[in-house]
């Protein structure tokens, strides 16, 4: 059994680097919150870039023999925990438009840990230039087995994420849900270096005074939690408040979302003059 782990291991990492890579290439652009706005890596190429580069990444790591196949993975999930340290805080794009949490501990932790396995793998293998154990058919077998539990587990995620419904997420159809009371203000959380943060604030500025009066803005530094019930959300997001200052929607997430919640604030209608009466 020892053997066959230069050869399970590279491939079981390759089935999460095929999903995401999937995700990314074929989720049109515009649904996703994608990070990075300047260079290779801005939208639209850049989730497709990306998506192509983990394509390739899956396809190597099971075509290519047990010790190369182990040292390209360790050396991809380092560059990947790297990453998601650096992007912690945003909304999380690993999975295109899937609703997870957004980037955080476990994000880095889960790519650090892979790398984990991928240096087991290099060590079991002999090395860099070690043999191929009993070749392809484990890695696909091991590949096509990780990348199931993957889709299945992003999906559940997903699910929950959206109540249990199936409708699409926040950015193509706001939600509406019946408030326990009229919405009176509106808090929005946003993070340092968020694109889509960007593009809400300049989406704001369309509004009318009296509903930009009723918005409060908070900047949350990189890994900081969010308060309740925001915990866990990515940016933007904000919540709608009542008359006593306490929440009265659900949270919203992403940039039409919360435009939708800060249109639904209620303004004082204009007093009518009394010659007009």
């Amino acid at each position: 059994m020892w053997s066959e782990i230069p050869d399970a291991l590279p491939g079981l990492l390759a089935g999460p680097l095929a999903v995401a890579g999937a995700a990314k290439a074929l989720v049109p652009s515009g649904r996703l919150a994608w990070p990075f706005e300047r260079g290779i890596l801005r939208s639209p190429w850049g989730p497709r870039l990306t998506g192509a580069a983990e394509t390739t990444l899956a396809v190597a790591l099971v075509a290519l023999p047990a010790g190369p196949a182990a040292a390209i993975a360790l050396a991809a999930y380092t560059a990947l925990a790297g990453i998601a340290y650096r992007l912690r805080g945003r909304r999380c794009v690993c999975f295109g438009a899937a609703r997870l949490a957004s980037v955080g501990r476990v994000h880095v932790g889960a790519n650090a840990g892979a790398a984990g396995l991928a240096l087991i793998a290099l060590a079991a293998s002999g090395g860099a230039g070690g043999g191929a154990g009993m070749g392809a058919a484990v890695r696909i077998g091991a590949a096509v087995a990780s990348a199931v539990a993957t889709v299945a587990i992003v999906l559940l995620v997903d699910r929950r994420a959206g109540g249990g419904s199936d409708a699409p997420p926040p950015e193509e159809s706001p939600s509406a849900e019946p408030c326990e009371e009229v919405i009176t203000g509106v808090r929005i959380y946003l993070t340092e270096g968020c694109p889509s943060c960007r593009a809400l604030g300049r989406l704001l500025e369309t509004v009318g005074p009296d509903r930009r009066a009723a918005v409060t803005t908070t900047l949350v530094g990189r890994g900081a939690a969010l308060p309740a019930p925001l915990t866990g959300m990515g940016f933007p997001c904000a919540v709608g408040t009542g008359a006593s200052g306490a929440p009265v929607c659900d949270p919203a997430e992403g940039i039409g979302a919360v435009k939708a919640l800060v249109d639904r604030v209620a303004v004082r209608a204009e007093p009518c003059p009394a010659d007009a009466r």
